[in-house]
């Protein structure tokens, strides 16, 4: 939705509590070749759903909410290249209001945008190895395993004693952050974060760099992320790559990643070795789609390694507006606590070994 009276805008930015800062703000349309005329788009996602989840030990009915935002983006051109940039993101949880997100707490930003040099911004966004995804990612709610299996997370519940391990999955707060104009079907980024709380003995600062190819057809990618190790720190680093392809009605798309803590002591090291397969099938208004992931073990003999199996019956009403049927099974070795990432208030698993279940309905609607 384009807000093009300045009138309008005000009015609404008002009685959305945006505030006067929002309202002076450039405002925008993806125009590439002309001199931008202000205006504001109001853009978000509603995802909700009901389940049945099991933690491994105890099945409950569950109302979940799967990454619902509402944001506000804007550009203003300069010249025929140049234009301001800015955009305001928030997650929300329409079930329960607990559990709405901070004002801006996902992707939020300012910047400039040249058409022939690409962008820099600074604010709050994902990391450029979170972003690349090509056609690897694409269930939704509990079966999405990005995050789970290539980004970590599973890995990071392990139970073994003494396991320092985090994920990767990073949406970093001040953060700098280059994307190159798109050449021959490759995009770069390059994101820089400094470690604010930097003090005399630590310095944590990350680093991310992501090169990614697409033509419409095939897709391929390569990202790495790194942090500052400090003394008596841990600092997970990761390479990730992916690769894929669109065909017809076949969506195909594979993603590997290796993650190190980087541990000063030896008995402390923990690293993983991940890959995710998924498979998408559309047949008009429907789309079938499938995915498998394993985590392997942090350590030699820790067993705490996992994998992830999850499949998704998804239904188009219309462009916007989609529902979904999906069952996802995570198997815990006997070490693992791994459990979805999805929703905001999945159960964790709270005995190792166990294997937590999702049966899904949900509904998402697009504006």
């Amino acid at each position: 939705m384009k807000i093009n009276s300045s009138k309008t805008v005000i009015a609404m930015a008002a009685s959305m509590a945006l505030g006067a800062a929002l309202v002076a703000a450039p405002a925008f349309s993806q125009t590439a070749t002309a001199v931008v005329a202000p205006s504001v788009t109001i853009y978000g996602r509603i995802d909700m759903g009901v389940e049945s989840a099991n933690d491994g030990a105890l099945t409950r009915t569950m109302f979940q909410n799967f990454a619902s935002r509402l944001g506000f983006k804007g550009e203003r051109g300069f010249n025929s290249d140049l234009s301001g940039m800015f955009q305001v993101e928030t997650g929300i949880a329409p079930d329960e209001t607990g559990l709405s997100k901070t004002f801006a707490s996902r992707n939020s930003y300012v910047g400039l945008k040249s058409h022939s040099m690409g962008s820099v911004l600074i604010g709050t966004h994902d990391m450029p190895l979170k972003s690349l995804e090509g056609t690897a990612n694409q269930l939704w709610g509990e079966g999405e395993a990005m995050e789970i299996i290539i980004h970590g997370k599973g890995s990071a519940t392990s139970s073994v004693a003494g396991t320092v391990f985090g994920d990767v999955h990073t949406r970093q707060k001040n953060v700098l952050l280059y994307q190159s104009p798109k050449f021959s079907n490759i995009v770069v980024k390059a994101a820089y974060s400094p470690d604010e709380a930097q003090t005399t003995t630590t310095n944590q600062s990350m680093y991310s760099l992501s090169a990614e190819y697409n033509d419409g057809t095939y897709n391929a990618g390569i990202a790495t992320q790194s942090k500052d190790k400090s003394d008596k720190t841990f600092a997970m680093s990761a390479t990730k790559i992916t690769l894929g392809a669109k065909m017809g009605s076949f969506i195909g798309g594979v993603a590997f990643s290796a993650l190190d803590n980087n541990a000063t002591l030896a008995a402390a090291a923990r690293k993983t070795n991940n890959s995710l397969f998924t498979i998408g099938y559309v047949m008009g208004a429907t789309t079938l789609k499938f995915n498998y992931g394993t985590s392997s073990e942090t350590a030699s003999g820790a067993a705490d390694d996992l994998t992830m199996t999850a499949f998704e019956v998804n239904y188009a009403l219309d462009k916007q507006t989609n529902l979904y049927a999906s069952y996802a099974q995570i198997a815990n070795n006997k070490n693992a606590k791994g459990t979805y990432a999805g929703a905001d208030n999945f159960p964790v698993t709270g005995v190792a070994g166990n294997d937590p279940t999702a049966l899904t309905l949900g509904v998402r609607y697009n504006f």
